[in-house]
């Protein structure tokens, strides 16, 4: 198995996790599975991911919803957004939303 295989399945087993033992999960509780690709509070310097910080929360919810239904097809991101309820997604959306795009003093 290689990394990539292995660490979805630990952000899927997490993300699963969380929800089942939380009930209701928190914004940042549940962004905390998208920190190992796309950095602290969406914060990332690798091109290869999409910063979150800053996302208005339509296009988060948008992209998330894209992916978890196949109209935006995407090995990673599809499995993990289906993992998250609509309530998650909007929790996130709301969550990212509220740093600003560039990190600034943020840590």
């Amino acid at each position: 198995m290689n990394k990539i295989s292995k660490a979805l399945l630990i952000v899927i087993g997490l993300t699963g996790l969380g929800t089942a033992q939380a009930g209701k999960v928190s914004g940042e509780m549940a962004a905390q599975t998208c920190a190992g690709c796309h950095g602290t509070h969406g914060y990332i310097e690798n091109s290869a991911f999409m910063p979150l910080a800053g996302m208005s929360e339509e296009h988060f919810i948008n992209a998330m919803n894209a992916f978890a239904n196949g109209s935006r097809p995407n090995t990673l991101m599809g499995p993990i957004a289906m993992a998250f309820s609509d309530e998650e997604i909007r929790a996130m959306a709301e969550y990212f939303a509220q740093f600003p795009k560039e990190r600034g003093g943020q840590q």
